[in-house]
């Protein structure tokens, strides 16, 4: 079956109808989302201090003050900064990978197993009777040391691949692109991660004398995507199904970057480049002008040099492609597609390259809710309260301003012509005429309205605690001094500590399931286009999220309490040097030091371990000759 790209498409109605296809999917994803861009735009400017349009408007209408409470972006870096505490902690993972189970010892080792058992049975039959038990017993050990030398192999292979992913993360900058997804993931209804990417990076190489070259790589990479630029099926639960589309504000340095690649139709890119280069191409979104303003920086509708383009990933029929021009599909099958599509140019069209047909895209909220795509953001769950919060400080504002000063009233036909009746200040002398109606009454009152701030700072001092039970963030997570009853002591503390953290567990479960869909699919591109047989195996990946939350700093306890107890010379014979060295190198975790260089690997300690035994032999040995010449 020739593939998508392959079948070369240079029909220029066949272009047009795929062309027409993506978009006209892109419409419509773009129509059911509008209700989700509003509410995207309202937790940004929760988030960043800022009323809505229609709220700003009322309350400018009023003349009064329209200050904001920060409160919600005070959850939100609480939150993100508990998060990157976690998945993000020093020296530490929040994952990793491990042998799926107890190798199977494959069939070919099977039969020279049982070959070699037989021979050794057929050696020692010509010395001793015959013994069926004798033959099973030389099975069982010979196919449990193979086990054990396959389990090893599976675990050094694991360790090598879990640095092979480390090392592409590394390279890829995967701490900037989590620390962006971990700041959506806590302030919009979902956070999306993009993984793997394959593209062409050039880097400075040092050939001989030290002098520098440019070469082109190709590297897998990881990629925070906005959720302003994700655009799922209306009816999908998750990136898994119907169909999803991704937005691209590319330069023409990002086009031309893709020339090279594959599947990339290097005619098509040039196209584009010639067509758009100098005047660019983009689409004006509902949200695109706002979310510019709020996001700090200047519109990006006015350059030219912007190249719009989309990514759309989704199921078609067969049929459909052979309209596209595919040979040897099956037309009523349906088919994962990745095409890229700017203008009216297809730069690429390929079939989903991954075995399973997996789009690259895992998303996670801070609440999910079953059968939708877009969760329940933290602003969200907390707008109410935001809003009551910043009723009352704006009240309070109000009426600061207010009783801060004597309201006066003034009947002016009793003042003098020219008088200023709006100047105050001490020692003024107000001159009137007397009362034309002979009932004495003064000419200027003076009112001091009523000051009710007690009443409304304990409104809002009410609802701020509220919004500890609705987002699970106490105040105290924070570093905030008001906290009361348990809190004072430093055991009460560290159980309030230990209560508040199960309402983050949930949070950060969800985090790691989206991780761990990223790294299943790093892995399995790595085990597919990695030539190193190295690091093959059958893995899975494990997450540490939340076991970390829990038990991070009891387990370093514990592991120091156990250190001691076992610093004794019965204990490490038992454990051995190397049983020790690993505890060492367990509690050594997280200290930012070079455990290498401090502690021998095992196999070295295995080595020395050896030596000794052999050293303790021939000490015996000698010994008993010395014993027997005398």
């Amino acid at each position: 079956m020739k593939d998508l790209e392959d079948s070369k498409i240079d029909d220029e109605p066949v272009v047009l109808s795929l062309v027409n296809y993506v978009r006209s999917c892109y419409a419509e994803a773009k129509s059911s989302k509008t209700d989700v861009t509003e509410r995207l735009l309202k937790c940004e400017r929760q988030r960043r201090g800022e009323y809505d349009p229609d709220r700003l408007a009322m309350i400018r209408e009023t003349s009064g003050s329209d200050i904001y409470m920060m409160l919600t972006d005070i959850k939100c870096r609480a939150s993100e900064s508990w998060i990157k505490d976690v998945m993000m902690n020093a020296g530490e993972k929040s994952w990793s990978l491990r042998p799926t189970a107890e190798p199977s010892v494959p069939d070919y080792l099977s039969e020279e197993i049982v070959e070699t058992v037989v021979a050794e049975a057929e050696d020692v039959a010509m010395q001793e009777p015959f013994n069926p038990q004798v033959i099973q017993k030389r099975l069982e050990e010979v196919y449990n040391e193979v086990r054990k030398k396959l389990d090893e192999k599976s675990y050094k292979a694991s360790e090598r691949m879990e640095k092979r992913i480390m090392d592409k993360m590394q390279d890829s900058k995967f701490d900037e692109v989590l620390s962006e997804f971990i700041y959506d993931f806590v302030t919009f209804p979902c956070a999306i991660m993009k993984a793997p990417l394959v593209r062409q990076k050039k880097k400075l190489k040092w050939a001989e004398d030290f002098k520098v070259e440019v070469v082109h790589e190709i590297v897998e990479e990881f990629e925070r995507v906005s959720p302003y630029d994700i655009f799922p099926s209306p009816n999908a639960n998750n990136c898994q199904e119907g169909y999803i589309i991704q937005r691209h504000q590319l330069t023409r340095a990002d086009i031309e970057s893709f020339k090279g690649l594959a599947h990339f139709d290097d005619d098509a890119i040039n196209q584009v480049l010639e067509q758009y280069g100098r005047t660019g191409i983009t689409e004006t979104l509902q949200a695109d002008s706002e979310r510019d303003n709020l996001e700090g920086r200047t519109s990006t509708l006015s350059g030219n040099e912007l190249i719009e383009g989309i990514e759309f990933w989704g199921s078609v029929s067969g049929g459909m492609l052979e309209e596209w021009g595919m040979e040897g599909v099956e037309t009523y099958k349906e088919y994962e597609v990745n095409v890229w599509v700017i203008g009216q140019y297809v730069i690429k069209a390929i079939l989903n390259p991954d075995p399973l047909c997996r789009r690259p895209y895992s998303k996670a909220s801070w609440e999910q809710i079953p059968s939708a795509f877009w969760g329940l953001s933290l602003p969200e769950m907390m707008r109410d309260v935001q809003t009551v919060c910043n009723a009352s400080a704006r009240a309070l504002a109000n009426n600061m301003a207010l009783a801060s000063a004597p309201q006066v009233e003034v009947t002016v036909d009793r003042l003098p012509d020219g008088e200023d009746i709006t100047q105050m200040y001490p020692w003024k002398i107000w001159q009137v005429t007397s009362d034309r109606t002979g009932g004495g009454q003064p000419a200027v009152r003076f009112y001091q309205p009523n000051m009710n701030a007690d009443v409304l700072m304990s409104v809002y001092q009410y609802f701020q605690k509220q919004s500890d039970e609705v987002t699970g963030v106490p105040n105290y997570v924070y570093g905030s001094s008001q906290v009361s009853g348990a809190g004072r002591t430093a055991s009460g503390l560290a159980m309030l500590m230990e209560n508040a953290s199960k309402g983050i567990k949930s949070a950060i479960l969800n985090v790691d399931g989206a991780l761990t869909e990223v790294l299943k699919r790093m892995y399995d591109h790595l085990m597919i286009y990695d030539p190193d047989p190295a690091i093959k195996g059958d893995m899975q990946i494990v997450p540490a999220g939340v076991v970390g939350t829990i038990l991070r700093e009891s387990v370093q306890v514990r592991r120091n309490e156990f250190l001691q107890l076992t610093s004794n010379p019965v204990d490490i014979q038992i454990m051995s040097a190397s049983g020790r060295a690993e505890l060492l190198r367990e509690t050594a975790k997280g200290l930012n030091m070079d455990i290498d260089k401090l502690i021998p690997d095992p196999e070295e300690l295995k080595e020395q371990e050896e030596q000794q035994k052999m050293m303790q032999m021939m000490m015996a040995q000698q010994q008993q000759q010395g014993g027997q010449i005398q």
